[in-house]
């Protein structure tokens, strides 16, 4: 393979990661005229069950030979099945002599009618399953295909396999994404989900609406350095409930095993209501804290955990204001917390 063509197969691979993947089988069939000429070349992609094509683009051929090729030629093509079979670029010089080529039901009932004599075909290794094939035909007067233009389009078709690869893996990502910030939009509290390795946030729109209207040219990462600053570092990276001075906003996040960091808010308007205030004149200062967190959501394990206690003293913590508020569940307590009768 010469320097110019592994220059271009360079350049094809930087682009092709950047294409969808329903772009990407276009732009594999202009790249394959390019490096290989011939009289017609094709893309083809396999469905999952069977060789039968599910999607074909060509050129130098017109829809009447594709049919034909499909219903006529395609489970007679030896070439194919050795290319499935041996997950390489084949030629027909490969497997017949000339005369028996010739005289082929394949050659003259389908080849023949666009005058091809020589065919090259190399497999589309997509998550190391051949999920389709590169296709180029040559008429006789062009001549029979070299050594090193098989190698040239076995590399683009793995190539080429590779982009299709990341086109799919960064789509389902995508839909992954999609889904994930329209569950947000549905919680009612602000939540915003950082990724720390790569910078990537994703705030629902509870949240989109605080931090819109900070003032002073404060942003949340403003916010949140201060929070994790004077927040206590608890086990397992959760961060105890820690309020911004300057803006009287409540935060707290949990940093997942694999550096997500999660982070809700609670605005001044959510201080203590006057049912909070008569709880907390009846409740310690620990006790009422503990209140809090199962309000908000938290169970004794995770208590436990962030003001590090053992799960026995909370139980013991919220025993007493159970007694002192004449309640009997965290369900209770929970809905007390939020001004419920």
């Amino acid at each position: 393979m010469n320097s110019s063509v592994s220059s271009r197969l360079l350049r094809f691979t930087a682009e092709a990661g950047a294409c969808a993947e329903q772009d990407l089988q276009a732009k594999v069939l202009d790249e394959l005229g390019r490096v290989v000429p011939g009289k017609a070349a094709g893309v083809y992609l396999l469905r999952s069950v069977g060789n039968a094509a599910s999607s074909v683009q060509a050129y130098g051929v017109g829809d009447y030979f594709l049919a034909k090729y499909e219903h006529q030629g395609r489970d007679s093509d030896l070439v194919l099945e050795a290319v499935l079979t041996s997950r390489s670029a084949v030629t027909e010089a490969e497997i017949y002599e000339p005369a028996e080529w010739m005289f082929l039901p394949l050659y003259r009932q389908v080849l023949a009618l666009h005058s091809i004599a020589h065919t090259l075909q190399a497999p589309l290794i997509v998550a190391g399953e051949v999920r389709g094939t590169l296709n180029v035909a040559r008429t006789s007067d062009q001549g029979a295909f070299a050594v090193g233009e098989l190698a040239v389009v076995e590399a683009l078709g793995r190539l080429s396999g590779l982009a299709m690869e990341s086109a799919r893996v960064a789509e389902e990502i995508g839909r992954r994404l999609a889904r994930a910030s329209a569950a947000l939009d549905l919680i009612d509290e602000p939540v915003v989900v950082t990724d720390i390795r790569t910078a990537e946030r994703t705030a629902n729109a509870a949240a989109q609406r605080i931090i819109g209207g900070l003032s002073d040219g404060r942003t949340f990462d403003d916010l949140l350095a201060r929070s994790r600053d004077g927040a206590a570092k608890a086990p397992e990276g959760t961060m105890r409930p820690c309020e911004d001075p300057e803006t009287g906003l409540k935060l707290r996040s949990t940093q997942l095993p694999d550096d997500i960091l999660i982070t809700i808010m609670h605005t001044p308007a959510e201080a203590p209501t006057h049912a909070r205030a008569l709880i907390q004149e009846a409740l310690s200062p620990r006790e009422y804290e503990i209140a809090d967190l199962v309000a908000s959501g938290l169970r004794d394990g995770q208590i436990a955990e962030q003001l590090f206690l053992s799960p026995h003293t909370v139980k013991k913590y919220l025993k007493s204001t159970y007694r002192k508020l004449s309640l009997r569940s965290r369900v209770e307590l929970t809905r007390a917390m939020h001004g419920g009768a």
